[in-house]
């Protein structure tokens, strides 16, 4: 599974999603959309947006910090 994190510099939303995959150990792709128009383009075309932090896994997307959900779809045990 290919695992990507888009987030904004001094986001707390996109602190705790960052910390909580390196935490698990789980491998990603962070890409900081704060200064890269690019990247805020991409951004839009996938989640319809430019809020972060928006996580994109595979071809699925999960916008927001929704913490029990997105360590349901990582397979993190909900008590970690």
């Amino acid at each position: 599974m290919k695992v990507t994190l888009y987030v904004k510099n001094g986001d707390p939303h996109s602190d705790m999603v960052r910390n909580l995959l390196r935490y698990h150990d789980i491998t990603f792709e962070m890409i900081d959309v704060s200064r890269n128009i690019e990247k805020q383009k991409e951004l839009q075309e996938i989640s319809g947006q430019t809020n972060t932090p928006v996580l994109k896994l595979d071809d699925k997307i999960f916008i927001g910090f929704d913490l029990e959900k997105i360590k349901e779809v990582l397979g993190i045990n909900k008590n970690e």
